[in-house]
């Protein structure tokens, strides 16, 4: 393997200001180049002897078993210096933005982690991307679904983290774990619907989502697609990014990353659209009051059930600013 860092400095400070997917088609076979002189492990970027797309790590730590998958094959070994390599290569070409995408997670994410937790790092975050690609296949989410991130991330936002901190904001969003709820904080839960201004209902898609004994609340987003121009407009990718720039530290970035992750969505182009304009945001308390299905209240028989509710039926139970 040929490390690009032998080249002069000035040419070396130009291709590792390159993007990485930039870097990938400079790249000659079996060569590579370390992403960044201040990057805390020993990662660097090009292609193997088959020329195929990848990244490889440079550690003193034996690395865990990792398993190749459909996309990415998976190698490791002790080289003659003592250390150990691990490479993750592109199998298939078709999957080159999803590739970059990996790589790129890799890289963020890792840059302050200490070299001895390194190859247990990456490990684990590659393990995180093999479980999304084994559920998601690369396909892009449906548009529901990016509406409704959208919505949980504006909520998130602007209402969560200036009640209880950034922190136990993000551990208390626990919907991405298929929980019953979208966030559970000590005291009080919150369901997110998102839908288009002027809608008279909201979509509750298991009995437990609202059937619990603490108290909660049904909170409403309403979000209408507008033009990629509006300058009021937002895009899973800006929201996202609006959102883990304004976390302070790298651990609580990282955490959101895994819980987008595990919801099948990682920055993309295609996730500049659609653009929504976040119009209002309309809370309901959930109380023993509420009308919704209560699991008491049913026969036996009937396991789960979706249902619809009508907002104007419940505006006694609307909270105020």
């Amino acid at each position: 393997m040929t490390i690009l860092k032998r080249l002069t400095k000035p040419f070396r400070r130009r291709i590792q200001s390159m993007p990485n997917d930039a870097l990938f088609q400079f790249a000659l076979p079996n060569s590579f180049h370390r992403v960044s002189g201040s990057h805390s492990l020993d990662l660097y970027i090009g292609r193997d002897e088959l020329s195929r797309r990848s990244l490889f790590l440079v550690s003193m730590q034996q690395p865990p078993e990792m398993k190749s998958s459909q996309v990415i094959c998976v190698g490791a070994g002790k080289r003659k210096d003592g250390q150990w390599g691990v490479s993750f290569a592109l199998i298939d070409s078709k999957f080159e933005d999803i590739f970059s995408c990996f790589c790129d997670d890799i890289i963020e994410s890792s840059k302050d982690i200490n070299k001895d937790n390194g190859a247990d790092f990456i490990a684990n975050r590659y393990a995180k991307w093999q479980d999304m690609l084994t559920k998601f296949k690369g396909d892009l989410l449906e548009r529901s679904a990016i509406k409704g991130l959208v919505g949980e991330l504006i909520f998130f936002k602007t209402y969560l983290v200036p009640l209880v901190g950034e922190e136990l904001a993000l551990d208390s969003w626990i919907g991405p774990a298929k929980a019953d709820q979208d966030f559970v904080c000590p005291e009080i839960w919150y369901e997110i619907k998102s839908t288009v201004s002027g809608s008279e209902s909201v979509k509750i898609s298991s009995i437990e989502q609202l059937d619990t004994q603490k108290i909660g609340e049904l909170v409403v987003i309403y979000l209408d697609e507008t033009s990629p121009s509006d300058s009021e407009g937002i895009s899973l990718n800006s929201i996202f990014e609006s959102v883990h720039h304004s976390l302070s530290n790298e651990e609580l970035k990282r955490k959101l990353k895994d819980l987008v992750l595990s919801l099948g969505y990682y920055p993309r182009s295609e996730y500049d659209k659609p653009v929504f304009k976040f119009t209002e945001m309309a809370r309901f308390l959930v109380d023993n009051n509420f009308p919704c299905l209560r699991r008491n209240n049913l026969p036996d028989a009937i396991i789960n059930t979706i249902y619809v509710l009508s907002l104007s039926s419940i505006s006694n139970s609307a909270i105020g600013d």
